[in-house]
């Protein structure tokens, strides 16, 4: 190869088919090398920004890298996000920022891509410039948004994007004094959900201005209880405020956010003036791990206490671990959920969207698949946005929310309202371009245990439709503890037949294949005995010990030996290691499987020693003539007893191929099972049984 490109490269002349075609090796080869990169070798995109001062603020723009628009998607974009320094943040693209005084500022932006295919730019921290005129007060006059719910409320938090796995996630901790005195007390922030498996966020930092300081250690709260400290603010006069209590006292909140979350932080803040709200900032990394529950909806929760626990005020964020920052996608609240009861758990499915065009949208239409098994009739709408009452029967020309069922689809209708487009001139705002539906499913009484998933699509007005992510929902196992009982018998020996009992583990009221383990103890019907005698004759001389002429005696060292052996099985357990089921209706279920039958023998033998026999016989020529010649007298009746015990263990496996009749998934049913016994006598048998599971 090495001369085909040393030949192209030197001649200079009108290419031949010859060199046309080393060209093209050359070119496939290079494109190949280019497509055969390690993903690894990719430079991580970066984002960064200018700072310019202007008159009495600074002005402020990105420098961020192009995005990779998705195929068929609407043309991509960026979100911006600032954080001034001051404990300020804006959403513009280039704002003007006025601070309150002339120093320098460290200033954090984001930079998120929508309808982009590679991986959002990493975040950019850096000194700003101050302003060429002193601020004066005109920092007062633009205080910027705040995380707040609502002007009243003491405690907010905002997600300034989607959780996506290795992404930096960004949010907002705001936290405001409505009261007549000054505050001081602590921040709490809880995340990562005891509910899911996977960790989601490892905490990177806080970025805080008013003096919080990260507080670790127990989440037990100590402080006492001060009721002085709230006097009523004029003499005479009875403060309102003072009587108030918390609905719930610290310990109590603690004590449930710590059973609901893995994980926290914490910050002590002090001097919190009557009016004031502030922001604190806090960055994570989403992990790797969070990818399993893409489309999952997960929440993390803000707490704050005041010192004096007058204000114990809980918030919780949700949001929608997402794939890629599309802002059309559906979520659903249980990316896996258990099977037990199941008709009284619910689904919450939430559908977000956001007008990307040049104008408003006055009618925008979420048409959602219903999965199967879910009661669509029943569907619940639990919020939305914009907001709007629910649409009548008869037209009106008012804005509302209409819903309807179509076959297996559901679809939500609003009409006669606003939506500003992204490209609208004059928006500045992106967040009045976007909306939701969250709605409700009940599962229905006959649902199957089968995964499932719910995929939306959009339109706004007369625009083609918008097809959104699938939002999937799977069930854990469940597994299921069950008990089981029956007989086995043994055609060619009865006296084999046993009794048995045991204890069977397999999933929660499974559908069609699945697996299944046994353990069963058996009991013997018949106890087997066996009893053996030993007549020997020591070789040894006899011993003439009188011949009268007619009759001759003689003592015999004879041994009479009996044995006699019983519980040759003591213990006798059956486990079942590998079992394949399947449910063919909720009345049939065949299934194979190995099984290890295992004894636990204590043989126990007793020996019986019998000595000195006298036997007689007419006189003979040969003392130690055939002993059928002679005749036993008596017997010695001293005996020898002997007791041995052995304990020994044997596993025989065997195969089993059995049917089940009943309520197969759960109980109670019958089954048939016949076992044929490797390697061992009598080869084959039949179990009856019955079982429940629980």
């Amino acid at each position: 190869m090495q001369e085909n490109l040393t030949c192209y490269i030197i001649h200079p002349k009108p290419l031949t088919a010859m060199h046309t075609q080393c060209r093209l090796s050359v070119f496939f080869l290079l494109q190949l090398a280019v497509w055969n990169l390690p993903a690894q070798n990719t430079p991580e995109r970066q984002s960064d920004f200018i700072s310019k001062p202007e008159a009495a603020g600074v002005r402020f723009a990105p420098v961020l890298p192009p995005l990779d628009q998705m195929a068929g998607a609407p043309p991509a974009y960026y979100d911006y996000y600032w954080e001034f320094g001051d404990g300020t943040f804006g959403f513009e693209k280039e704002p003007l920022h006025y601070y309150a005084d002339s120093s320098e500022h460290e200033v954090f932006f984001l930079a998120t891509g929508k309808y982009d295919n590679g991986k959002a730019p990493k975040s950019r921290k850096k000194k700003t410039p101050p302003p060429r005129e002193k601020p004066g007060g005109i920092a007062a006059l633009h205080p910027g948004p705040t995380a707040l719910p609502h002007e009243s409320a003491p405690l907010g938090l905002k997600a300034v994007r989607n959780p996506r796995a290795t992404e930096e996630w960004v949010g907002v901790v705001a936290y405001a004094n409505h009261n007549p005195l000054v505050l001081s007390g602590k921040l709490y922030l809880f995340y990562n959900l005891r509910d899911y498996k996977n960790e989601h966020f490892r905490f990177i930092e806080s970025r805080t201005h008013f003096g919080e300081k990260e507080a670790g250690g127990s989440l037990t709260w100590h402080a006492p209880l001060t009721f002085d400290a709230w006097a009523a603010a004029s003499p005479g006069e009875f403060d309102w405020y003072a009587a108030m209590r918390p609905s719930q006292s610290p310990e109590e909140a603690l004590n449930k956010l710590e059973t609901e979350y893995a994980t926290s932080q914490s910050w002590q803040f002090t001097g919190l003036q009557a009016g004031d709200r502030r922001h604190l900032f806090v960055s994570f990394e989403a992990t790797p791990e969070m990818l399993a529950d893409t489309h999952a909806i997960i929440t993390m929760s803000a707490l704050l206490v005041s010192d004096d626990q007058r204000v114990v005020e809980r918030y919780d964020l949700e949001m929608e671990i997402v794939a890629s920052h599309d802002p059309n996608y559906i979520a659903v609240s249980k990316r896996k959920m258990g099977f037990r009861r199941i008709r009284r758990k619910d689904l919450v499915y939430k559908v977000h969207f956001q007008n990307n065009g040049e104008g408003p949208a006055s009618t925008v239409e979420i048409t959602c698949d219903a999965p199967p098994g879910l009661n669509a009739s029943k569907v619940k709408v639990l919020d939305a946005y914009p907001k709007a009452l629910l649409c009548p029967q008869q037209t009106v020309a008012w804005s509302c929310l209409d819903t309807s069922i179509q076959e297996d689809k559901l679809v939500f209708t609003f009409r006669h309202i606003y939506l500003p487009g992204t490209r609208q001139e004059g928006v500045s705002d992106r967040d009045s371009t976007k909306g939701f539906v969250k709605f409700q499913l009940i599962p229905d009484k006959k649902m199957k245990k089968q995964a499932f998933a719910s995929r939306a699509s959009i339109v706004f007005d007369k625009n083609p439709p918008i097809r959104t992510n699938s939002a999937g929902t799977d069930f854990r196992a469940g597994f299921s503890p069950g008990v089981m009982a029956g007989v086995n018998f043994f055609p060619s020996d009865s006296a084999l037949n046993q009794f048995f009992i045991g204890l069977i583990a397999a999933p929660y009221k499974p559908y069609r294949h699945f697996m299944q383990w046994e353990a069963l103890l058996r009991l013997r019907i018949a106890m087997i005995e066996s009893t053996t005698e030993i007549d020997t004759f020591s070789p040894r001389s006899y011993i003439l010990i009188e011949n009268t002429g007619d009759v001759q005696f003689r003592i015999v060292d004879s041994i009479l030996s009996a044995s006699q052996i019983k519980d040759e099985s003591a213990f006798l357990l059956s486990l079942v290691p590998l079992q394949l089921r399947k449910n063919w209706t909720g009345w049939l279920s065949t299934g194979v499987g190995l099984m290890l039958n295992i004894e636990f023998i204590r043989k126990e033998t007793i020996y019986i020693d019998k000595l000195r026999r006298i036997e007689y016989r007419s006189p003979e020529p040969e003392l130690n003539a055939p002993r059928e010649l002679w005749t036993p007298l008596f017997e010695d009746t001293h005996s020898f007893y002997n007791t041995t015990i052995q304990n020994s263990v044997m596993v025989r496996p065997a195969l089993f191929a059995d049917v089940h009749l009943g309520m197969v998934r759960k109980g109670p049913a019958i089954g048939i099972r016949p076992v044929l016994r490797l390697a061992q006598q009598p080869a084959f048998y039949v179990s009856v049984f019955t079982y429940w599971k629980f």
